[in-house]
This record gives structure tokens, sequence and C-alpha cells, in this order.
């Protein structure tokens, strides 16, 4: 997942190495929420605006 973060300009800052638990690797570390993130991260992904929608409601007669 890191991996994935990396290539769409969100980097992943650790807060310690990664540690094998059972037979996962865990990682642990801290991702900037921002607008300019935001922006970062559309801009790789060749996305212009927003993802998610709310559909309009319209009475039927």
């Amino acid at each position: 997942m890191e991996r994935i973060l990396r290539r769409a300009g969100w980097p992943l800052e650790r807060f310690a190495e990664p540690h094998t638990i059972g037979a996962t690797r865990a990682l642990a570390g801290y991702l900037e929420v921002s607008e300019k993130m935001l922006q970062t991260v559309r801009q790789s992904g060749g996305i212009g605006g927003h993802v998610l929608w709310a559909p309009v409601l319209r009475k039927v007669a």
C-alpha cells in the first residue's frame, strides 16, 4: 500500500520500520490530509473533479 500511495504522490511518513505480526508485515505512519495533497493525488490519477456524488431527487407528478 505504501508503494501505491507514493506513486499517487501521497507519501507516507513512517513512524518506524515495518514489523512482522504473524504472517503480516505491519507499518504505521502519517499521511498529510490537506487541500494541496488532494490536488496532488487528483493530478496523479488524472481526476478532474469530485469522485463522490449525490443523486438529484426529483418529484414525479
